[in-house]
């Protein structure tokens, strides 16, 4: 049976809200609000979803939210307007609400076993318009963001517009990130940057953690959250947005976007780290930061 309660919408608009999965999981709905005022939206929600003081807007036309299932409460806050899609996937964890601004018709994409502490914001959009002082051009266009696959955010995190973030990274604590990081590195400050390659996280919380637990927590019994190109796809990121760009319908982007609550691949997400550009003679001589 799914609970949902406290859905605010005018009278008489041809918004959705579509039920999908096991039929004989439960969704959730706890303190939580749905709120539509515009037309042509949907709302899709897999069976086994447990939201707990959420809120849903749909504040313009013809978007798509997608919510995959968790064991974990969805404490979030979407605001989606005209012609945006927000996609989270399965098994993600919130320790607190974290807000996901979207905008000017992009696209926020959000893979599986994510992890975000209190305080997590993602925005697409400055969100008011800056030009240059000579050509009166715009020089801030809005950018759609994709986060992979166990990914840990941690407390009071920024991502901000075009930001990619490979599988299984770290985002320290009040970090900005501004830039896209690849798979298995920890990266931490404002502006965010690589401190650390080649490295996993695991869900356990150490708070707790008695003598005999902390000394067998010294070593990790398996490679499971190392991810390698083997089975990801080339620029997968890249691949769904021109699919959501091109889709003419909120139909037809549910239809790109459903299959991915199945994983196919554990690397599906993978992002390599850049390899490091070779140092010229000029930078040799004068290191960066240097006085000229």
């Amino acid at each position: 049976m799914e609970i949902i309660s406290n859905i605010f919408q005018k009278p008489e608009t041809n918004n959705e809200i579509h039920f999908i999965g096991n039929t004989e999981d439960t969704i959730s709905f706890v303190n939580s609000k749905i709120k539509w005022f515009g037309e042509g939206n949907r709302l899709i929600i897999e069976r086994g979803a447990e939201f707990k003081d959420a809120t849903l807007s749909f504040n313009g036309n013809n978007s798509l939210i997608i919510i995959g299932k968790s064991k974990r409460n969805a404490t979030i806050r979407v605001n989606v307007w005209n012609d945006n899609t927000f996609f989270l996937g399965r098994n993600y964890s919130f320790n607190g609400a974290a807000r996901f601004i979207l905008s000017e018709q992009k696209n926020l994409f959000i893979g599986d076993d994510n992890m975000f502490s209190t305080g997590v914001v993602v925005r697409l959009a400055d969100p008011h318009l800056i030009y240059d002082g000579t050509t009166r051009k715009r020089i801030n266009p809005t950018k759609s963001v994709y986060l992979g696959d166990h990914i840990w955010i941690g407390q009071d995190v920024m991502i901000l517009k075009g930001v990619e973030v490979g599988t299984g990274s770290i985002l320290g604590a009040k970090s900005l990130v501004a830039k896209s990081l690849p798979s298995n590195v920890a990266a931490a400050g404002s502006p965010a940057r690589v401190v650390r390659k080649n490295v996993f996280w695991a869900r356990p919380s150490v708070h707790a953690y008695t003598d005999k637990e902390t000394a067998q927590s010294q070593k990790f019994p398996d490679g499971r959250f190392v991810y390698t190109p083997k089975g990801s796809i080339a620029k997968h990121f890249a691949k769904i947005e021109e699919q959501l760009n091109t889709a003419t319908s909120v139909e037809e982007k549910a239809d790109i976007l459903i299959p991915y609550l199945d994983v196919t691949s554990k690397n599906r997400f993978f992002l390599p780290v850049p390899p490091e550009k070779k140092k010229t003679f000029f930078d040799r001589i004068f290191p960066k930061g240097s006085k000229k």
